[in-house]
């Protein structure tokens, strides 16, 4: 299993926001530490690089608009074997960076009916990294703490604010590469401090 969990709960795969929390997992997996072999059951998608300059072994992407053959575009509904059991994957996370679009003012919910699954305090070893994006910083504000609140009852170690970005900041210069990276440069120690490892 992999150590580096980027979950996506957006109902379109290859959104925005999975570009941003890959974005994100890699800038913080950058500023982590020196490289580690990537585990050999990563499910990273094949774009994703190989392995990642950090502490963390291995990096896997679930993105639930592909495992669940659920989408809302012109193209019909598909399932993905590609993952065993996706849930223990999430399980045995070190690093989980759960992303989400606003929907309705809060998180999907296909995120929702995923994370169900999880008991309350499931993801007690896990620290976890929020990522929300939105049109309008009222939904902004109330996605994070729905999303914090949620990663908070599964029992995950939030020791950093959400990575919560507007769209328009996706579409701007340097896109979500640029913000994720700013971003991971406020919020590189408290994660390290958290994972145990040094940044």
């Amino acid at each position: 299993m992999a150590d580096l969990v980027v979950l996506v709960g957006n109902p379109r795969p290859a959104s925005r926001t999975r570009t941003l929390a890959e974005a994100a997992a890699d800038a913080l997996a950058a500023r982590l530490g020196p490289p580690l072999p990537p585990s050999p059951s990563s499910l990273s998608s094949p774009s994703s690089p190989p392995s990642l300059p950090s502490p963390l072994d291995g990096r896997a992407v679930l993105d639930l608009a592909d495992l669940v053959g659920v989408t809302f575009g012109p193209e019909p509904a598909r399932g993905s074997g590609a993952v065993e059991d996706p849930f223990a994957v999430v399980r045995e996370a070190r690093l989980l960076v759960v992303a989400t679009p606003t929907y309705k003012g809060t998180y999907t919910g296909l995120l929702k009916i995923f994370l169900d699954r999880f008991a309350a305090g499931a993801l007690s070893g896990t620290v976890a990294v929020p990522v929300a994006v939105a049109a309008s910083e009222p939904h902004l504000r109330a996605v994070t703490a729905a999303l914090h609140d949620l990663l908070t009852e599964l029992g995950a170690r939030l020791p950093v604010p959400a990575l919560a970005v507007l769209e328009p900041a996706l579409a701007a210069n340097g896109g979500a590469g640029d913000v994720a990276a700013a971003w991971a440069d406020r919020q590189v120690a408290a994660v390290a401090a958290s994972l145990g490892v040094a940044a």
